[in-house]
């Protein structure tokens, strides 16, 4: 899915998330899976795609002055 941005007449600028949009007679629609409507603006002043917020779940990994740069295979132990 995609998020977009729409600026309506009275200031407003609304987010969407949205499968694809139609540009048609009846205006500006998006839609969700299965061909759901999201969201009609008969008028809009603009409309953009905007950046998805992404939220940094991983923890960064510290490398040690010694291991910087060095890789080696796995040793099995105990064989």
């Amino acid at each position: 899915m995609a998020q977009y941005e729409v600026k309506t007449f009275d200031g407003v600028v609304h987010r969407i998330e949205a499968v694809t949009h139609v540009l048609d007679s009846n205006g500006l629609t998006f839609y969700a899976n299965g061909g759901v409507v999201e969201a009609i603006f008969p008028k809009f002043e603009w409309m953009r795609q905007a950046q998805a917020a992404v939220e940094e779940t991983a923890t960064p990994v510290e490398e040690t002055a010694g291991d910087a740069g060095t890789s080696s295979p796995p040793v099995a132990v105990g064989e």
